[in-house]
């Protein structure tokens, strides 16, 4: 039998997946802190994208799709190109998520974790990955990825979202069948649209699956249990090498009230390590945000965490808040196809490149966005950003921020 662990998470690498349009997609690379570069200690992390985008409408929602990662482990200090102070993105971990999906349950009930759980415990319950029973992680480490989400909410002038443990059934089952279903490695794999053919198949885990970011950590020869649950959502939160963003997009959505949590870790006891977990970020209800003071959603922006830009194959990316009344209006009406980025050094009033502009008008979380790679920033430096020419109902508007990595 291969048991599980029962112990505090301290914040070290994992293998992340994510899924877009089926497509394989590295999302996020977790930097080793601990240097772990030997060949016989391997890491991956896999997490899903957004996929399937089609018309939406208040109960027309996109769903995830799923993607596949796997690599060795290992730690450099350069962003590739040529910043030494910032870390490596290039070590070549690979991590994937998954992001839109439908709500399958419309469940609510809003709430905190109660906090019974204060022994620093990482479940609650403990899942058995080998005989298909799921967990249940503790109050704590659900507060964890509650206070983790709403800490980088709030940098985005956003409203902070509550815990619901309506959905806690269906993340458990769904990071079940994602730990279940990647206990050999190799290729990994994730689908919001689990088969039945997968091992510890369930309608519950379908559901999980269906409506939550889903993410995967692999790992031989190094312990990763011990992976703090809010590394998961800054994992989220960068999607690294994901063009849709989508993961990062679910979590800044204004129209986002609550969430959801689950956790399944796996070992053989031969040095075999995995992790499966999903957020829960799709739901039928959406709050009221229309007295929201802000106009558009920037990443980075302002002062920003420097471990959430871990390099310059991490996207930047804007979205604009046309009708806060009306989140799916927020698509309508807008043409992104003539915007342009400047950014400029505020220090000597450098011009930064920018590459690899992408827009999209997809139901994921504000259904309009921009991204775009950055050359050469770094940490401690105020970079200014203007975006140009966004035609608003026939109307050209232009926006600025700014932001600097702290």
């Amino acid at each position: 039998m291969k048991k599980m662990f029962y112990i505090l998470f301290l914040a070290l690498p994992l293998m992340f997946a994510g899924c877009d349009n089926g497509k394989s997609d590295n999302v996020y690379d977790y930097t080793d802190d601990y240097g772990n570069d030997s060949e016989n200690s391997q890491e991956s992390e896999v997490s899903d994208n957004d996929s399937d985008r089609q018309g939406h409408s208040d109960n027309d929602v996109p769903r995830p799709g799923a993607g596949t990662g796997g690599g060795n482990g290992n730690h450099g200090g350069s962003d590739g190109d040529g910043n030494s102070n910032l870390p490596d993105d290039e070590d070549g971990n690979q991590d994937f998520d998954d992001e839109d999906i439908e709500d399958p349950d419309g469940n609510e009930n809003d709430e905190e974790p109660d906090g019974n759980n204060d022994d620093g415990a990482v479940y609650a319950s403990l899942p058995d990955v080998e005989s298909c029973i799921s967990g249940n992680p503790s109050d704590k480490e659900k507060q964890k990825v509650l206070d983790r989400l709403n800490e980088l909410r709030a940098i985005h002038g956003l409203p902070a979202v509550v815990y619901s443990t309506e959905g806690d059934k269906i993340t458990a089952e769904c990071s079940l069948i994602i730990a279940a279903n990647n206990i050999e490695g190799g290729t990994l794999q994730l689908s919001h649209e689990p088969p039945k053919s997968w091992d510890c198949w369930s309608q519950e885990a379908y559901d999980g699956c269906h409506s939550s970011n889903i993410h995967v950590s692999w790992a031989k020869n190094q312990d990763i249990s011990t992976t703090d649950s809010a590394a998961i959502v800054d994992g989220f939160m960068i999607d690294k090498n994901v063009d849709s963003i989508g993961h990062r997009r679910w979590f800044l959505d204004p129209w986002l009230g609550h969430i959801s949590f689950g956790r399944a870790d796996y070992t053989d006891g031969n040095g075999i390590f995995v992790i499966g977990a999903a957020v829960k970020v799709v739901h039928d209800d959406k709050p009221n945000v229309s007295d929201l003071k802000i106009d558009f959603v920037a990443y980075p922006f302002e002062n920003y965490p420097k471990e959430l830009y871990p390099g310059s194959n991490i996207r930047m990316s804007f979205s604009v808040l046309k009708d806060k009344s009306n989140k799916f209006s927020n698509a309508s009406g807008i043409n992104l196809g003539g915007v342009a980025i400047a950014i400029i050094d505020s220090t000597n009033n450098k011009t930064i490149s920018v590459s690899s502009l992408k827009t999209d008008t997809d139901g994921i979380g504000i259904p309009n966005n921009v991204s775009w790679l950055a050359s050469g920033i770094e940490y401690n430096r105020k970079y200014n950003v203007t975006v140009r020419n966004i035609i608003i109902d026939n109307v050209s508007k232009d926006y600025q921020y700014w932001f600097e990595l702290k």
